[in-house]
């Protein structure tokens, strides 16, 4: 099913693996436990304090997380000089590869999707109830509130809200203990699940994992790509026209060069044409570095299947089929809806495709272990890890009010949309890992329509949504775990030592960032210095939640018929790829085009396919191969320069020129 990108990923990616490699030491933990504290810190001023008011860069939520990749690039830097100075103290490469999973692994829960969502959902029932004079708001589910679960302290409430207060932990303590536990139990489930697959993505289908390239080729010994003169043209460019955009937004006599999200919708306002809203244009750079390491294929099917999707758009409003304005859900093509088909089916395919290696796995684990293979045992906790997780997070739903079965089906669809946007991530490096805007609580209200469920229901799974980030994938480790065992694998690590490393740095870091969170919102008041979008997050789910009790809806069928061609479509792709080496459209490219982030990125992957297919036509592979530092240089340079931009802005006044949102 997968499409190799035209190179060789051990020749680019790694070195010659020694199996074993003592990356995971105790000073690489003990580095990485203690860089994991440091971006949190880092992220939250960053994103709740400095993004509510003077713009941000953010630091978690990109398929190559900001934060770590920066603080990988200054460690490189400095291990370079320690290999002068004191070379019995530098840093190996997979010491360094070490630190920069765990950092990256653990401090993605703390931005949009995860804690900034998590808190404020944990805290809205009660404070909002509480300030309503009428106590109309919370009075369709005040009653299925699970207590134990969420913040009722009318101290503990307004000091997170208003601010101004010292932040009292032992009113929170029941709170950190139970959250951080389930996010716990649930990034364990995520990260069984990589154990499982691993081998198959890795060594069998050879996916092309395009965001561990440049952390790689940064932690290679002498790091070599420092030393390429079009990687440091690539970098020093991106890097100074971001410093320029920060300059321009505080001195604005300055000409701005904007590479972010320009909507051009307003000239598209006529019927059919207004189908197409929004139609955004950017020029991402790291997208474009991003778009020149996949394969063809992928890339030209991610902008393909996006503006293919707004002729059908057009086509229906020209025909009838639909309201050119009337929004994107239940209406024709029925795009988020196709989203859903196409993550579903791809999580089913991705399964049916690794079915022998299933049952090897099975074997290892359980069974005689016919081919010796050395990771039994591991297998064996694998399986029984993601057994026990899952039954754990079952049991969590029902004891917060849901029925058994509507917790069982929810944790189903949950895993298959992370697995699918897991392996979108693995093929694609998408910007930022996102689902369909129908989410799986959502979905399932769609298909069943809100009267069918329980108050306590719909109540106890509006928590556990905010807790796994089905709001916002970009809160989810799942993807940056497979990518610490691609980069393993790479290295020489075994994969139980670094998932022992990840576990440890997420256990570590979930604690760290609540208590983080909870001291700036409570000095500076989710309601008044800080960043509202995430702060009001909770209420808003509780808004429809609000919604759905006073006015239960029905199933939507038009809707599942969006759902029936995502799934038909995503089927047809998959059995075409993998029939015909000829096809040009792939099914991942195509599952891509029916999320949101596709109108943010259609034209950066569209200029880097043009530019790789240029390239490629020029002077071969061999050209390809010595272009590519350029296009890692516009990722690094564009990264650096946010995260130098941001932590300047953390340190002063002035406003932040954001390169990735």
């Amino acid at each position: 099913m997968s499409i190799q990108t035209p190179l060789d990923n051990e020749e680019i990616q790694g070195q010659p693996k020694q199996r074993g490699a003592s990356g995971v030491t105790l000073r690489a933990i003990i580095i990485g436990l203690v860089i994991t504290a440091l971006i949190d810190l880092w992220i939250h001023y960053a994103e709740l304090v400095l993004g509510g008011t003077r713009g941000h860069t953010a630091l978690a939520n990109t398929s190559i997380p900001v934060g770590a990749f920066s603080v990988l690039f200054a460690l490189v830097f400095l291990n370079l000089g320690i290999t002068r100075l004191a070379p019995g103290l530098r840093l190996s490469s997979a010491e360094l590869l070490t630190i920069y999973v765990m950092s990256a692994v653990s401090t993605v829960l703390s931005s949009s999707g995860g804690m900034h969502f998590l808190i404020p959902t944990i805290t809205a029932a009660h404070y909002f109830n509480h300030v309503d004079p009428a106590k109309t708001w919370a009075a369709p589910f005040m009653q299925f509130v699970p207590k134990w679960m969420v913040q009722s302290n009318l101290d503990a409430l307004a000091g997170f809200y208003k601010g101004g207060q010292p932040l009292n932990l032992h009113l929170w303590a029941k709170q950190i203990g139970i959250w951080c536990g389930f996010l716990l139990v649930f990034t364990t489930s995520t990260l069984c699940m990589m154990f499982i697959l691993r081998k198959q993505w890795i060594e069998r289908e050879r996916l092309s994992f395009p965001t561990v390239t440049l952390p790689i080729e940064l932690a290679k010994d002498g790091a070599p790509v420092l030393r390429d003169r079009l990687f440091w043209i690539g970098t020093i460019v991106t890097f100074i026209i971001v410093c320029w955009n920060t300059l321009a937004l505080n001195y604005p006599a300055l000409p701005h060069m904007s590479l972010r999200a320009m909507n051009l919708s307003d000239s598209f306002q006529n019927p059919p044409w207004n189908a197409m809203n929004p139609v955004i244009v950017t020029f991402f750079p790291f997208v474009i570095g991003i778009g020149y390491l996949l394969s063809t294929e992928v890339v030209f099917s991610c902008w393909f299947f996006y503006l293919l999707g707004q002729a059908e758009s057009v086509w229906g409003a020209a025909v009838g089929w639909s309201d050119g304005g009337a929004g994107v859900q239940s209406v024709f093509p029925w795009r988020t809806y196709q989203a859903v088909g196409s993550f579903l089916a791809l999580a089913g395919i991705s399964v049916w495709v690794s079915k022998q290696h299933l049952k090897e796995v099975f074997a290892a684990a359980f069974g005689d272990n016919p081919n010796n293979d050395p990771e039994a045992r591991s297998y064996r906790i694998a399986v029984l890890g993601l057994i026990f997780s899952v039954l754990a997070m079952v049991a969590f739903t029902v004891i917060a009010g849901a029925s058994l079965y509507i917790a069982v089906i929810w944790v189903i669809l949950m895993l298959a949309y992370l697995l699918a946007a897991t392996r979108i991530r693995a093929e694609t490096g998408n910007a930022w890992p996102v689902g369909p805007e129908v989410d799986a609580f959502r979905f399932m209200v769609m298909m069943g329509g809100s009267g069918a469920f329980s108050g306590s229901d719909l109540t106890a799974l509006t928590y556990v949504r905010a807790a796994t980030a089905q709001q916002d994938f970009r809160g989810v480790c799942m993807s940056h775990q497979l990518d610490g065992f691609k980069m393993a694998d790479a290295a020489g690590i075994k994969p139980t030592k670094m998932a022992w490393a990840m576990v440890v740095a997420v256990a570590f870091g979930t604690v760290v960032s609540f208590i983080i969170a909870l001291y700036v919102w409570t000095k500076f008041g989710a309601l008044a210095k800080t960043d509202t979008w995430r702060s009001m997050m909770g209420k808003k789910s509780f808004d429809m939640l609000g919604t759905w009790l006073k006015t239960p809806s029905t199933p939507d069928r038009s809707g599942l018929m969006g759902v029936g061609i995502g799934v038909i479509m995503t089927i047809f792709l998959s059995y075409m790829r993998m029939s015909y080496v000829w096809w040009p459209f792939h099914p991942v490219g195509y599952c891509m085009s029916t999320t949101w982030l596709v109108y943010n990125t259609w034209l950066p992957f569209f200029i880097a396919w043009l530019a790789k297919v240029i390239i490629i036509k020029s002077g071969g592979m061999k050209l390809y191969r010595k272009m590519m530092p350029l296009f890692l240089g516009l990722i690094a340079g564009d990264f650096m320069g946010g995260a130098v931009t941001t932590l300047i802005g953390c340190l002063t006044n002035i406003s932040v020129y954001p390169v990735n949102w």
